[in-house]
């Protein structure tokens, strides 16, 4: 086996270079017999296509702007070549120096040829998932790769010659320098050698957890790192849902047996109280306290149940259906609780269809939790606008809805926790109607949200996919 058999798991390499494309030092060291220290880079570097990588090296030292390109390495030993895709980016030493960061990312094009290859190289460098930024001994960035720029949402004008810390939240932002400078000077290193979880923070403000592996090389009496950063937002949401099924699953299995040994005692209760209010007929203050009785007994009926349908596992059963269909159909179904009272129901449907794969009766849940939720917000007499239009959804076709009312609104303090389970702003109500109605939409792959409409009143605004998830 050769040296660069041996090495072939090698998936990217790291050189400095001076302008002339001599190599200066290398991160990760090529195999002996390939490319190594005082070789000048551009003699082994070949473009897969026609043309020099020359004139490409020169535009970059005229211009000052990195260039990456497929090419083939010719190796000295066994007159091999590899296809590899070719990464430089100019940066300046902390003397002031100019030199070239060069990557050569390895083992990752097909062994192909012709037309396309070219696309093929220049589609992979740009999808890869890992962001790669080389940063000096005074935390500077020196350069980046593409996945940089898509996953913290700066270009690369904003971030060479940047600190680093840019890129991270409080107190890591603040204490970054100080980690640096702690193992420049006394050799402790918190993470270099080490992968470890941190979190990130892009452009925009948010922070999001990533999985971060650092190394470091020098060049002269100058010294690098480069750190590999894995956005672990997926997998972090994946960990989450599993811890809240297996807390479901434990509180469906204690609410289940909960109610099969209540149910008995709740039934004898309930007709022990029918007939008392049968020898009660003629004394109405115990007869009112009956009643009462009967009344707290249904409410903890209703407890159990709407806990059970709470933690019990969501299993849908999708058809194509017309959501307009179902909220008239439940806006119906609460015409007792609308008796005696002034409503309008008003609807503006903004798209061509507003049919979706959605589980019919889960949605009339969904509906009916929320339609009755805006009647008790109004009092007596209000409006309630329902708003359906064409929207996307992970760049999928979806549908958007917006149920409003005029009723009082909805304070920031009730938007931001009305779907936690138990939390009511009502008298009566077990807190977890709104938190059934968020697993269902999430169960069909769509958001909800809560906040004030148009109208001045609480507003619940809902996504659904048109097509279900599980055929994508």
């Amino acid at each position: 086996m050769t040296a660069y058999e041996a090495n072939k798991s090698v998936r990217l390499l790291t050189y400095v270079c001076c302008p002339n494309s001599r190599i200066l030092a290398a991160a990760i060291p090529f195999p002996a017999d390939g490319l190594a220290t005082g070789q000048l880079m551009l003699e082994s570097v070949h473009l897969t296509e026609s043309g020099s990588i020359t004139q490409y090296w020169e535009n970059m030292l005229q211009s000052g702007s990195g260039f990456h390109l497929p090419v083939r390495i010719s190796r000295a030993a066994d007159h091999d070549t590899e296809d590899m895709i070719f990464q430089a980016t100019p940066f300046h030493s902390p003397t002031g120096d100019p030199l070239v960061l060069v990557t050569l990312c390895s083992q990752l094009l097909q062994d192909t040829t012709g037309p396309d290859e070219v696309a093929r190289s220049r589609a992979v460098l740009n999808t890869a998932v890992d962001a790669i930024v080389t940063i000096d001994s005074e935390g500077l960035i020196v350069s980046l790769n593409p996945a940089t720029v898509r996953m913290f949402g700066y270009t690369e004008q904003e971030l060479i010659g940047r600190n680093v810390s840019l890129l991270m939240p409080e107190p890591f932002r603040s204490e970054h320098d100080q980690y640096i400078h702690r193992y420049l000077d006394h050799g402790i290193p918190r993470i270099i050698g080490v992968g470890r979880q941190i979190v990130a923070r892009s452009k925009d403000g948010n922070d999001f957890p990533v999985h971060l592996a650092i190394s470091e090389f020098s060049v002269g009496t100058s010294r690098f790192f480069t750190g590999i950063v894995r956005d672990l937002t997926d997998l972090d949401h994946v960990q989450k849902q599993l811890l809240q099924s297996e807390r479901l699953a434990a509180i469906g299995q204690m609410v289940t047996g909960l109610a099969h040994e209540s149910r008995n005692a709740l039934q004898r209760a309930q007709a022990c109280l029918d007939m008392l209010t049968l020898d009660l007929q003629d004394q109405l203050e115990q007869l009112d306290l009956a009643r009462r009785a009967k009344t707290a007994l249904q409410d903890l009926h209703r407890l159990y149940e709407e806990v059970r349908s709470y933690a019990a596992p969501i299993h849908l059963e999708f058809r194509e259906h017309d959501l307009s269909t179902t909220w008239r159909k439940e806006w119906e179904n609460l015409t007792s609780m609308r008796r005696d009272r002034h409503f309008v129901l008003t609807e503006d449907v903004q798209c061509a269809s507003c049919r979706c794969e959605v589980d019919i009766h889960r949605l009339e849940q969904v509906f009916r939790n929320i339609l009755e939720n805006a009647l008790v917000a109004c009092g007596d007499r209000g409006t309630i606008h329902i708003r359906c239009e064409a929207d996307s959804l992970d760049g999928h076709p979806a549908v958007k809805l917006s149920v409003c009312d005029d009723g009082p609104g909805m304070p920031p303090e009730v938007s931001s926790r009305i779907f936690e389970p138990f939390f009511t702003t009502r008298q009566k109500g077990t807190g977890l109607g709104m938190a059934i109605v968020h697993r269902i939409i999430s169960a069909h792959g769509g958001t909800i949200s809560a906040g004030t409409g148009a109208l001045g009143g609480a507003e619940i605004c809902l996504t659904l996919p048109v097509q279900a998830v599980h055929k994508r």
